[in-house]
């Protein structure tokens, strides 16, 4: 390696500090940042062995055999060029292979405060809208503005996982002790004067994780007693919550009448779930192709429920790529997961609790929301999975 890639490859950790500030901050600068990442990767040189480490990275491979059926669903598809346009936008995931080798384990602590403090300074706005200290135009329905409660309530459950778990795992002093509460209580309370469903149910979920991983190794009574409190949380957050309480029966009351085919929130999602079902079990070997959803969605619309819009996002990553791909395209999905979890069982470090509960948060999250398809929850993706998921202690062959 010369002197030149040396330099470029030792400002590749740094430079992702940065892109993981920016990621929720700036779609922008988000992408401008990966970019340059992926310039590194490239003039870094010592191509032969970063190949060698994704191939020897189960996860990668299965991120990589994921992307590669969106090229194979182009030869079953129609529509080539709107095919070729959703494959333009999966660049988001195959980063995951690249940052691999830029990851650096000792600045992994950085990555993971960069971001939480990129997230933390989205709730400082929200309080600022929420007290009247800044004025959002007319037209703004949600105080996270300028930052999309659909990506912004997921990010923010995992940052508060990560705070719950440090103090949970990791060791103390009195000042650092209190100044972590005082976070988390600042970022939950965030999670509940904000909107974003999807969130909120991974709030509940990644605390019932934590829950379980703490009480877990201690004893089964206590851990017994710790999952009865979180129906009484979510309950004390019901009752004290407008926000949340509003929100959770709207959803309730949208689900139940959907039928009525008004165009709700929840009622239209559930009538994309119920059409692209339908579109699933009419291919269900190998789907409809990489670019045929929108059109063969609006057949079965016309069909089933002709005065409500068409759609080309079912709202549902499971739906999508079961209706894309058939039962192949749903393996592949999930074969993602399984082996991160498969990962997350050989390796017992301190990232241990946030290597176990990140592929429980992705699967749950996506029940809500095609968070493979949205650039910032793509790309959030990608970055947490290059350093969860890169085995450190694994020797990669040089010959």
């Amino acid at each position: 390696m010369t002197s030149f890639q040396t330099k470029i490859s030792d400002a590749a950790s740094p430079l992702l500090i940065l892109f993981a500030f920016a990621l929720p901050l700036s779609t922008s600068a988000g992408s401008i940042l990966a970019v340059l990442l992926l310039l590194s990767w490239i003039l870094s040189g010592d191509i032969q062995y970063k190949l060698k480490e994704i191939l020897h990275n189960p996860v990668a491979i299965a991120v990589l055999l994921f992307l590669a059926l969106h090229i194979i669903g182009l030869l079953w598809s129609d529509d080539v060029g709107l095919g070729l346009k959703i494959l333009k936008k999966q660049w988001k995931l195959l980063l995951f292979p690249v940052l691999l080798s830029v990851v650096k384990k000792e600045h992994v602590k950085y990555y993971i405060t960069a971001f939480a403090l990129a997230i933390t300074l989205i709730a400082c706005k929200a309080y600022l809208v929420l007290f009247g200290f800044v004025t959002l135009p007319p037209s703004s329905v949600f105080i996270t503005e300028g930052t999309s409660h659909v990506t912004f309530s997921p990010m923010l459950a995992l940052v508060c996982y990560i705070i719950l778990q440090n103090l949970l795992f990791t060791s103390n002093n009195t000042s650092t002790k209190f100044l972590k509460i005082a976070l988390l209580v600042f970022l939950s309370v965030t999670m509940f004067i904000t909107v974003g469903r999807t969130g909120q149910i991974a709030f509940f979920l990644l605390l019932t994780v934590s829950i379980f991983q703490y009480f877990y190794r201690l004893s089964k009574a206590k851990l017994a007693i710790g999952i009865l409190l979180i129906p009484i949380i979510i309950s004390a957050t019901y009752a004290l919550s407008p926000t949340f309480k509003g929100r959770a029966d709207q959803a309730l009351d949208e689900m139940k009448n959907h039928k009525s085919y008004a165009i709700t929130s929840v009622g239209l999602r559930v009538w994309f779930v119920q059409n692209s079902l339908h579109l699933f079990q009419e291919n269900i070997i190998k789907g409809v192709g990489t670019g045929d959803f929108s059109s063969e969605y609006a057949k079965i619309n016309q069909l089933n429920s002709p005065i409500l819009p068409t759609t080309d996002n079912p709202h549902n990553q499971y739906i999508l790529i079961a209706a894309q791909f058939g039962i192949i395209g749903l393996i592949t999905l999930l074969s993602i997961f399984f082996w991160q979890i498969v990962m997350s069982l050989k390796v017992t470090d301190r990232l241990t609790p946030l290597r176990q509960a990140f592929p429980i948060f992705f699967l749950v999250i996506m029940l809500g929301e095609t968070y493979f398809q949205i650039h910032v929850t793509g790309l959030l993706f990608s970055l947490f999975s290059a350093f969860l998921y890169k085995d450190f202690y694994k020797q990669i062959p040089t010959a």
